[in-house]
């Protein structure tokens, strides 16, 4: 695999002035929030996790919500967030399948084996399955129309699925690494498809017979020309530096949520992880400036390693327009944590503060913005919560909104209206701090900040000591989210969680729902609906089953 180039052109000029002139005709006929649909994994092209117009959940009414529909699924369930459109649900499965499921009568229309699907393109391999790489999607689907696209963990495909039918249209891979993933949830813009790579390599970096670290993230624009995706460009997080010994630069994963599209600006934006590896020269430079994580700018981070940073992308090309880096060199991989550490692990260690959600774009105009700016609200690992010009990348304002953590800190997803950011505070490592209201807890808690200036508007703690790790979702006056289960002895969370619906103004607890099942789902909300799936499953630990429940405002 080559890792140098900056970024990968594949289309002519001619093809690049097309897009563009595509990208200017459509600028203003994307409307972020549809009525009757939630769009991938943060309902809109914005990702806001906020409901549309037409709908009707509300405080007045959450006492009536009812569960009208569950599909199960086992060993393990479902955790994307689903597309909903024109009556039907689609979300992938950990038991590895693709669902269309209406949601009004609890039909199942089709399912697609996205399992088999991923083994015909490449069996796995012994150090995809010593890494946990499990062949199947996490990702929520998109549609143009007529077909949907998603993305696998197992070879780093993205799957043309016809809407209708279920059946495979076209395949794709857009990073050949051996462990290699798509963990974010694609966005469709203005006859785009655009998806972050990611990779296990963090997972990987730990196995007796991996020599880590050679993998770099990048975002990706593909189109389906002719019922066959293609690849139109791929920009690269990182540039090796010439004539590094050792170990190269690895990691800067396009991790979460899905990636934001400004039709203003033209533009997409992302975060990334941390740096799994980095050169000889670049680790002798933070032993010798005793370089412990403190100094900010660092000084041993090259400007175009683009680990944990925000970055606005143009769409027709994939140039960079520009980049805040947040966050000193942070290299760490799960060899770190192995008693004695793993020889892969890096001679400094990082604290794995990366980004592992994207971000959200607030409009300016409406909202309670600094100065009516557009404003990129995102939320880091390590408990930062940040405030970002979304024109220049300044930042506007940084919040401490919880301990950082493992699992985090903030990761997953925020929601946002046009007054506040709403967060899940996941603390997993179980850190004592105090609320906004002066109360101590060492669990995870629900908040929300001001978008003028992220002052810390409430919090309340996760219902009966338990853990959370669920994007929450904005609907009217009520916050959508829940609780995941129970910290367990291992850090992660085991268990039954909850449904919980709060007060957005004040953060009280209106109505909690235990569940059968473990709760790390992404919620969506489409008129009187509500849906979510329970279960999980990762490389980490055993899978929980679970399954796909639809609620429904009852009267």
């Amino acid at each position: 695999m080559t890792l140098s180039p900056y970024r990968v052109r594949l289309s002519g000029m001619l093809a690049v002035l097309f897009r563009i002139a595509a990208l200017l005709a459509t600028a203003h006929a994307a409307t972020p929030m549809l009525p009757g649909v939630w769009a991938g994994w943060g309902g809109s092209i914005h990702n806001r996790r906020m409901a549309g117009p037409d709908a009707v959940i509300a405080q007045k009414n959450v006492g009536s919500l009812v569960k009208t529909c569950e599909q199960r699924y086992e060993p393990a369930g479902v955790s994307a967030s689903p597309l909903v459109v024109d009556g039907i649900a689609y979300y992938p499965t950990w038991t590895g399948l693709l669902v269309a499921l209406d949601y009004k009568s609890c039909h199942v229309q089709w399912t697609a084996n996205i399992t088999q699907i991923i083994l015909d393109f490449a069996p796995l391999t012994d150090i995809q399955r010593a890494s946990g790489v499990n062949p199947v999607s996490r990702s929520s689907p998109v549609t143009d129309g007529d077909h949907l696209f998603i993305g696998t963990l197992a070879h780093a495909l993205v799957l043309a699925i016809d809407k209708e039918t279920g059946s495979l249209v076209s395949h794709l891979q857009i990073d050949d690494h051996p462990v290699a993933m798509i963990t974010q949830s694609p966005t469709w813009y203005a006859g785009q498809l655009l998806v972050g790579a990611s990779s296990f390599e963090v997972i990987s970096a730990s196995l007796a017979n991996y020599k880590c670290c050679d993998h770099v993230g990048s975002m990706n624009s593909v189109a389906l020309e002719d019922g066959i995706l293609k690849l139109q460009w791929k920009t690269m997080m990182m540039t090796q530096p010439e004539n590094f010994t050792g170990d190269p630069f690895s990691g800067a994963s396009v991790w979460g949520s899905s990636p934001v599209v400004d039709t203003t600006r033209n533009c997409v934006y992302i975060a990334t992880g941390n740096t799994h590896s980095v050169p000889d020269e670049v680790a002798a430079c933070q032993l010798a400036s005793n370089q412990n994580g403190t100094v900010l700018p660092d000084p041993c981070l090259p400007s175009d390693i683009y680990q944990e940073s925000v970055l606005a992308l143009d769409l027709a090309a994939g140039n960079i327009k520009w980049v805040r880096q947040l966050g000193v060199l942070d290299a760490w991989n799960l060899a770190c944590v192995l008693n004695p550490r793993g020889a892969e692990c890096p001679p400094v260690v990082g604290l794995d503060s990366n980004f592992g959600m994207g971000p959200t774009l607030v409009p300016g105009a409406g909202a309670k913005t600094p100065d009516g700016k557009d404003l990129i609200v995102i939320g880091q690992k390590n408990g930062n919560l940040y405030g970002i010009d979304a024109e220049s990348g300044e930042v506007l304002w940084l919040t401490k909104a919880s301990p950082a953590g493992l699992e985090g800190g903030l990761s997953w997803g925020v929601a946002a209206d046009d007054v506040a950011v709403y967060f899940t505070a996941i603390n997993n490592a179980r850190t004592p701090y105090a609320l906004a209201n002066g109360q101590i807890v060492q669990n995870a808690a629900f908040g929300a900040a001001a978008l003028a200036d992220g002052k810390i508007l409430w919090q309340t703690a996760s219902p009966d000591d338990t853990a959370s790790m669920i994007a929450p979702t904005v609907v009217n006056d009520v916050l959508v989210t829940g609780s995941t289960g129970r910290t367990g002895e291992n850090g992660f969370p085991q268990g039954s969680g909850s449904l919980v619906l709060l007060d957005k103004l004040t953060g009280k607890v209106l109505r909690e729902e235990k569940l059968d099942d473990f709760f790390k789902g992404g919620i969506a909300v489409v008129q009187n609906y509500l849906m979510f799936g329970t279960g999980y499953w990762s490389g980490l630990q055993p899978p929980f089953a679970g399954g796909f429940e639809v609620w429904k405002k009852d009267r």
